[in-house]
């Protein structure tokens, strides 16, 4: 090796010794995007790493090299993943790994290049200019990886948190943590704490809730405005999570305030949760037109929805879990996606002599039902294995090979072992990390269908409901209602069809002699194929019949 060194007048024992040599070598790989290619890239950044003699300088320029040729086949293959996401299929798997593999690398070549610095090694005094950007995209990449373990139900490994704190630290000993910096071309400025804190505010976010487009839109909405992140070496009203850089422990929430520490730093909202809720009420004034500064295939109503849980987690008084869980080891028969739960949840039909209540009290008479729309019941219920359980939650394991639909934000019919009453809830949390463990909410016990008539856009007076016409004049939508949901600024929640919601809509709910008018009053949430709203009965006009 000593010979190869005197040979490279002091380089290191390693075809990519310098950026010459480097681009040399990457000057043969073949064309077009590669998994192969992405691999190769990533074997080469952990050698780069790992080889002795490498100066400062030459390790950086090496290092930043194949980050160049590396993102030429991140960006596309992570795209192809997340396009197939929800596919069983072992070449997305593949890509997964290497993903995770490269990122991974990449994170920790540039944190090398930082300690060289950092110990004085050959070549440090030419690059101290360059450092706060290898920190920026160690701390970026790194939230890559987390990203993908998040988007796969794993959670992140204890001794993931350490290098980068030792990272912050080192960029504070030497004030670069504020230092801009544009990461990547076509980017905006960007800081090392930025970065970090995008990593800290997506983790304590509770990512594990979002299904995989509302979690990639989460993390592209703190891109933007994690840097307006409250950030303190001393106690603050405002930050109420905290980290310790010389732990290297995960982000917590503080229940009690505590004491200022040599390696403690509290973080928060602050002005971040401001903007975000600015943003949210400008996307719920224009939700029918498209919102492109994310992405053109995010709506106003997924932006609404992941600011909502956005603001919830990172509030000043995040949730956490009241009711005590007892153990149920029992089967649970589960049905997922809108229509498949209106076919077994109680239903009222046209001529059916049913109505509802303002509370939503069913009051029913012996009627023969006509049904609006003759069809076959859908989907064949899959039994799952119930683990414990609260009034309004319980905790499930899923069988091998089943299940494959199951992600945070399903819609979920769920029938108790020996009932016969189906409630209507939603995965709200997904754990692969032992097995396939999910946590589902319960919105209600005792579910309604019903079909509504849409009547029109708000701004139609009552009077004139029967020629109303609007974008969706005399369509047809399923509806669940939820008689004992908790309301909604005291309106009572049902559940719709994606896409129905319009602000301020008139509907009627179909049930013959008996039907009765409401008017959708807010937007809640939206998922893969429902969304929830909250809605206020409306008085029939003076000398009106209600329609028969």
């Amino acid at each position: 090796m000593l010979d190869w060194i005197k040979h490279f007048g002091g380089k290191p024992d390693h075809p990519l010794r310098d950026e010459n040599a480097a681009n040399e070598v990457l000057a043969g790989l073949p064309a077009g995007v590669s998994v192969d290619t992405l691999e190769q890239i990533s074997h080469w950044l952990g050698s780069v790493k790992e080889t002795p003699g490498f100066a400062c300088d030459d390790r950086l320029a090496v290092t930043c090299r194949l980050d160049r040729a590396g993102e030429a086949h991140a960006d596309p293959l992570f795209n192809q993943f997340f396009s197939k996401i929800h596919q069983q299929d072992h070449s997305i798997d593949k890509i997964w790994e290497v993903l995770c593999e490269y990122w991974g690398r990449l994170a920790e070549g540039y944190a090398q290049c930082v300690a060289d610095f950092e110990h004085g090694e050959k070549g440090a005094k030419n690059v101290e200019d360059q450092i706060p950007l290898a920190l920026s995209r160690a701390l970026r990449a790194a939230g890559q990886r987390f990203k993908l373990r998040y988007l796969r139900f794993i959670g992140i490994e204890p001794g993931a948190w350490a290098p980068l704190y030792r990272m912050a630290a080192f960029a504070e000993l030497k004030q670069f943590e504020n230092i801009p910096v544009v990461a990547y071309a076509r980017e905006v400025h960007t800081t090392v704490r930025a970065e970090l804190q995008k990593i800290l505010l997506l983790h304590l976010a509770a990512p594990h809730e979002l299904p995989p487009a509302q979690l990639e839109l989460a993390f592209r909405i703190l891109a933007r405005f994690a840097t307006s992140a409250e950030w303190s070496v001393s106690p603050q009203a405002e930050c109420n999570f905290a980290i310790d850089l010389s732990s290297g422990g995960q982000p917590v929430h503080m229940p009690a305030k505590r004491a200022a520490s040599a390696g403690r730093r509290f973080i928060g909202g602050g002005q971040a949760l401001t903007k975000l809720e600015e943003l949210r009420l400008r996307s719920e004034k224009n939700m029918l037109s498209q919102e492109q500064r994310f992405g053109g295939q995010f709506s106003p109503a997924q932006i609404i929805t992941v600011i909502k849980h956005l603001q919830l987690y990172l509030c000043a008084a995040p949730p956490h879990r009241h009711d005590a869980r007892t153990i149920a080891a029992t089967g649970l028969s589960v049905v997922h996606g809108l229509k498949p739960i209106c076919q077994r949840v109680t239903k009222i039909e046209l001529g059916s002599g049913m109505s509802l209540g303002e509370d939503l009290d069913i009051k029913a008479k012996t009627a023969n039902i006509m049904k609006l729309v003759a069809e076959e019941v859908e989907s064949t219920p899959e039994t799952w294995i119930q683990k414990d359980r609260s009034d309004w939650g319980l905790g499930a394991d899923i069988p091998p090979d089943l299940g494959k639909w199951a992600e945070p934000g399903k819609l979920c019919g769920i029938q108790l072992q020996g009932e016969k009453n189906w409630w209507v809830g939603i995965v709200r949390r997904m754990d692969a990390s032992k097995g396939m463990h999910c946590g589902i909410r319960i919105f209600s016990k005792s579910p309604v269908s019903v079909w509504l008539r849409v009547l029109g856009a708000g701004g139609h007076e009552s009077a004139n409901w029967e020629s109303s016409t609007g974008s969706f004049a005399f369509d047809y939508l399923r509806a669940i209602m939820l008689p004992d949901a908790l309301k909604s600024h005291d309106h009572p929640v049902m559940i719709l069809e994606n896409k129905s919601y319009v602000p301020g809509q008139l509907c009627e709910v179909m049930m013959g002699e008996h039907s009765r008018h409401l008017k959708l009053v807010e937007f809640l949430e939206e998922g893969e194929d429902y969304v929830r709203a909250a809605f206020e009965w409306q008085r029939p006009a003076p000398g009106k019949q209600a329609r028969a």
